[in-house]
């Protein structure tokens, strides 16, 4: 089981660093900053990550399909799963920005990388990146069915990591499920390897589905 990520001195530099400049770059941003450092979001990360060791996907490559700020997952997925690579693909161009802030130690190392795209409305072909081995979304509830994701990419046949909530007193919260099934079944998942739930601190329950 995943319970941490591992702290090296230079990602507790970075996201200091993303903090204050932040704070004095991008003010308008900085609750969305606080908002994406609960308790709630870094369980989600790690049962998201202890689940994708438990099944030993040898994946290496991911691309995050509304990664936010990105600075619990690219880490977890870097430096505890080995991964070579991680893109992060968002539509707000100020978490474009601020997740490089935080994950400025694998943007040096050219390891992560972010880029202002939908990928519900263009395809990786379209884009020209890749390849990937996994799509992570674990924010599917801000956005419309990853089947739209499947049918920009018939050709793409890689292991799909999902996440997503039944709870709808959000504005954003556009796209909710009432039960992991439900999210596997709205993703036209074909082969299900891991589906269950989990209450987060927040009192928020997160359903998660992985497979092709």
């Amino acid at each position: 089981m995943v319970d941490f990520i591992k702290l090296y001195p230079e990602v507790v530099n970075n996201w200091a660093r993303a903090w204050s400049e932040t704070e004095r770059e991008r003010p308008w941003a900085y609750k969305r900053v606080q908002d994406s450092m609960t308790i709630s979001q870094m369980e989600g990360k790690l049962w998201l990550v202890s689940e994708m060791e438990n099944l030993n996907l040898g994946c290496k490559r991911a691309a995050l399909l509304g990664g936010w700020f990105a600075q619990f997952i690219t880490p977890l997925l870097i430096d505890t799963l080995g991964f070579e690579f991680v893109g992060n693909y968002d539509i707000d161009k100020d978490a474009q920005l601020i997740s490089y802030k935080f994950n400025r130690r694998y943007k040096t190392t050219e390891q992560y990388k972010a880029y202002s795209s939908n990928l519900l409305i263009k395809s990786f072909k379209k884009l020209k990146q890749g390849p990937y081995d996994c799509v992570i979304n674990t924010s599917c509830e801000h956005m419309y069915p990853m089947r739209l994701f499947r049918k920009l990419n018939p050709d793409w046949n890689g292991f799909y990591i999902l996440q997503s909530t039944n709870e709808k007193k959000y504005v954003d919260h556009i796209n909710c499920v009432n039960s992991a099934e439900e999210l596997a079944q709205q993703s036209e998942m074909k082969e299900v390897l891991y589906q269950g739930e989990k209450l987060l601190n927040n009192g928020m329950t997160r359903f998660m589905v992985i497979g092709t």
